[in-house]
């Protein structure tokens, strides 16, 4: 309403300096009006600008293409990029793990699904239930096994975390220790201590594995190790055969019947 009475208001404000226009020489009036015109041009397109943007109409900038908002947080750097494609694709299948460098591994198979997460990474957490849901699944054909990628830029406390389960992992109980970790939707660093009592660990070792930050070369090996197979954010996994060697990628936070389908066409 505010809009129309400003439309309005411009109308008879341009009837009166019509009139008042007709009063003065030709010459001067001539100039006055040209300055009106472009003021009354200048006040009738602001108008309509501002009830475009009211209608969320987007203006891209310079250069730029409009695309659609997606379920993602990205930003330069390999190392720091969520990406949740969930459509079903795959990355490209490359590269070989050392299978003597998996430490913390659920279930039993020829086959195995390493997963380099940030347990700060809200796609990694709903990746989870995924993962568990394969596990019992598929009891006897496939392995799941966690290793890390911290994303610091974007989540702060990420590494403090992998540090953190690595020295759960220290005292038997990596998987215990992750599934709290998720479980409470624990977002400050300190609260890594109440999750250390909360699952029994002796918190005495547990402090000072902690602080020497032990197992950080562990953690970086795991990031580099990600990137080097084609790792782009977080969730990234990629399926091993019994010698190690990737024979497929899944790259996202991608669902249950997605993540089957990948296995099925494999097992």
């Amino acid at each position: 309403m505010s809009i129309i009475m400003n439309e309005k208001q411009v109308d008879e404000q341009s009837r009166g300096t019509m009139q008042m226009l007709d009063k003065l020489p030709p010459r001067l009036a001539f100039w006055a009006g040209v300055v009106v015109t472009a003021g009354t041009i200048f006040a009738v397109g602001f108008i309509v600008l501002i009830v475009m943007m009211f209608k969320g109409v987007e203006f891209p900038s310079s250069g730029s293409t409009t695309s659609k908002t997606s379920n993602s947080n990205t930003v330069a750097a390999v190392t720091d990029v969520n990406t949740d494609t969930n459509d079903g694709t795959t990355a490209a299948a490359a590269g070989k793990v050392d299978l003597a460098s998996l430490r913390n591994i659920q279930g039993e198979g020829d086959y195995t699904i390493v997963e380099y997460s940030d347990i700060d990474c809200p796609f990694c957490k709903r990746f989870h239930p995924t993962m568990q849901q394969v596990l019992e699944n598929y009891d006897g054909k496939v392995r799941w096994a966690y290793k890390h990628l911290p994303l610091t830029s974007l989540h702060p406390n990420a590494m403090q975390k992998a540090l953190a389960s690595e020295c759960a992992a220290d005292q038997g109980k990596f998987w215990e220790y992750l599934d709290t970790l998720i479980a409470n939707e624990v977002t400050d660093a300190e609260e890594t201590n109440s999750v250390a009592d909360e699952v029994g660990l002796d918190r005495t070792k547990f402090d000072d594995c902690l602080t020497n930050q032990q197992f950080k070369d562990r953690v970086t090996a795991d990031s580099n190790e990600a990137q080097t197979l084609g790792g782009r954010g977080t969730p990234f996994s990629v399926i091993l055969d019994k010698d190690g060697n990737v024979v497929d990628a899944v790259e996202g936070a991608l669902p249950y019947d997605s993540v089957a389908q990948a296995l099925d066409a494999i097992l």
